[in-house]
């Protein structure tokens, strides 16, 4: 049985790659082209992480309160369509939303007319967190579904703005999908099969969108290390997906959170 169910996976590939075909590397690129295809956000939309489940933002508006300070602005990176964004202005009076790609920020900024600042910005680009600490001063972050996608290193920049972005009396959110498995493991559990690819998860392979990879603990203390930063909760959660067919049943899917704060620096 097990052999089956590893084979099983491996037979995926040739339907990804087909799916993939004339998609571009750059991951800038890709989540440009995926976002310029997108026609409707939302519940039954066409993204797949934006089911808008209560009990994500019931989790988040918790925490919050327990370790945020919400006098700070608070700053969304990695916000896509602004939905997230939006909605943490119920949070804080003053909320920017931040996105590598121009489509995105083009939604969004149609969509949500008022309290959110957005702007186009690659989140890993050096020295961003100190232009926006420049800009608004300590400020919290919320990252979601986000450095699952990148890589090693994109991850440790990323950290190194928001540590710049905190200052001294930030706190950082954020959650992960934290699937057990491999990325084919992940692929199958969403719908992936031989000859069929879910629709909402063919749309982010044929725009060349990288496979998320498991975001748990361990990532956690890889990219935020205990010599410079705090972990003041963490546990496991579930992000909530829209459904993989019509009329089916929302995505529950494994998922981690954390929240950090940057260390006081030792004189």
């Amino acid at each position: 049985m097990m052999i089956v169910v590893v084979w099983r996976k491996y037979l995926l590939i040739p339907r990804l790659t087909l799916a993939a075909l004339g998609a571009p590397r750059s991951q800038s690129r890709a989540w440009e082209r995926y976002w310029a295809g997108v026609t409707r956000t939302g519940p039954a939309g066409d993204v797949l992480w934006e089911a808008d489940e209560p009990a994500e933002n019931e989790l988040l508006a918790a925490v919050l309160r327990r370790h945020a300070d919400p006098s700070l602005p608070m700053v969304d990176l990695g916000c896509g369509s602004g939905r997230q964004a939006y909605a943490l202005t119920g949070f804080a009076s003053r909320v920017i939303g931040i996105d590598g790609s121009a489509a995105a920020i083009a939604r969004a900024t149609g969509a949500f007319t008022s309290g959110v600042a957005f702007r186009v910005a690659d989140i890993a680009s050096p020295g961003l967190g100190k232009l926006l600490h420049d800009e608004a001063g300590d400020a919290n972050v919320h990252i979601r579904g986000v450095l699952h996608v990148l890589d090693d290193d994109s991850r440790r920049a990323v950290a190194a703005n928001v540590a710049a972005m905190l200052g001294g009396t930030g706190t950082l959110y954020l959650s992960e999908t934290n699937h057990v498995g491999d990325p084919l493991d992940f692929l199958l559990d969403q719908g992936a099969g031989p000859t069929r690819l879910p629709p909402l998860v063919h749309r982010l392979i044929s725009a060349g969108v990288r496979a998320p990879r498991r975001f748990g603990a361990e990532e956690v203390a890889e990219v935020f290390p205990d010599d410079a930063w705090q972990v003041l909760e963490q546990g496991a959660t579930h992000v909530y997906g829209n459904p993989l067919e019509p009329d089916g049943p929302v995505q529950r899917i494994p998922a981690y959170y954390a929240v950090v704060r940057t260390r006081p620096r030792r004189p």
